[in-house]
């Protein structure tokens, strides 16, 4: 047999055993899937020991947009999302040989929520001790700037776009596209409030004030998380938080950040300020396995609660963005 049909051999059979195993994965997930519902959050965040030496520093990336939404943007061998970073968080969380924490920050923000269980599980980790320091990359924007606030020290580069303090509700309005292409809808609604923001009718003065008091709280609670971390008078944050971006060189001008560098300087910096003389460097989300990487695709996830993604989402969303 010619070496070509060999190895074409190889490679179908190959595939078609990927094929099977992922069907037995996605059989095995909704199995899992049903299991997970019974148990409480606070269990599914319990995750193996890792093995660490003295004087460690963990690195945390968070590179993308903040989400409860599970991301896997490489066929599963770099995953994201907010239950992703709070289960690599939470795994280090009472580990005495880890010192300090890095996060990287290369995000436009995100959901509210998601970003408000991020900055509680930073300050969790400040009470526990740790020193935690924050190294931004291109953006570190709105949500991502919230979570940064929970850190003991900023470093942005110059060029960093950071800030963006504010917060956004937003729908579209196609009511007139309708009338020319002849749809209507008939909607059944428990209340008059319950279909606030569809695309189908106009906004009511009433409905635009609801929503309207609802981003000013979450902003007011964006705006303390800014005031206390940064510690910025409120008169002068008042100036700073109106929704604008800064470049990182601006926004040390402003206080907003600590200090000017890239991930080495918060290296240094973390370093220093946890009294380490020779740091263990530990990439909490470093993926070690790339079979693990090949068969997600099929349907094999970690033991995590699926929440869904944000175009799923039939309720109205806060976003902290700069968008």
């Amino acid at each position: 047999m010619k070496k070509e049909n060999i190895i074409t051999i190889l490679v179908i059979s190959l595939f078609s055993l990927a094929i099977i195993v992922g069907f037995m994965n996605i059989k095995k997930a909704k199995k899992e899937e049903k299991k997970l519902a019974a148990i409480p959050f606070e269990s599914l965040m319990k995750t193996k020991k890792l093995i660490t030496l003295p004087d460690s520093i963990a690195v945390l990336n968070i590179f993308s947009t903040i989400s409860y939404a599970e991301e896997s943007p490489y066929f599963g061998i770099v995953r994201s999302g907010a239950i992703y970073w709070l289960e690599k968080l939470k795994s280090i969380e009472d580990d005495k040989n880890v010192k300090a924490v890095i996060l990287r920050l290369n995000s436009p923000g995100g959901t509210i929520g998601a970003t408000q269980e991020i900055y509680n599980a930073v300050l969790r980790l400040r009470e526990k001790g740790k020193i935690v320091v924050v190294s931004m990359g291109d953006i570190a924007a709105s949500g991502a700037y919230y979570i940064a606030c929970a850190a003991d020290y900023i470093v942005a580069n110059p060029g960093t776009l950071t800030g963006s303090i504010g917060v956004i509700i937003s729908g579209m309005d196609l009511t007139e596209l309708f009338k020319k292409i002849g749809i209507s809808y008939n909607v059944i609604k428990s209340g008059k409030n319950k279909d606030i923001l569809s695309p189908y009718r106009k906004m009511s003065p009433e409905e635009q004030k609801l929503l309207e008091e609802m981003v000013m709280d979450a902003y007011n609670q964006f705006f303390e998380a800014v005031a206390k971390g940064r510690r910025i008078p409120k008169d002068r944050l008042k100036e700073l938080a109106d929704g604008r971006v800064f470049s990182g060189a601006r926004a040390l001008e402003n206080k907003l950040v600590d200090e000017l560098g890239d991930y080495e300087t918060a290296l240094k910096v973390a370093t220093e300020m946890a009294k380490i003389t020779k740091p263990n460097i530990i990439e909490l989300d470093k993926e070690t396995n790339p079979i693990y990487g090949i068969f997600s695709m099929f349907g094999k996830r970690d033991k995590l609660p699926y929440i869904g993604k944000l175009e799923e989402l039939k309720a109205p969303v806060l976003y902290i963005t700069p968008f």
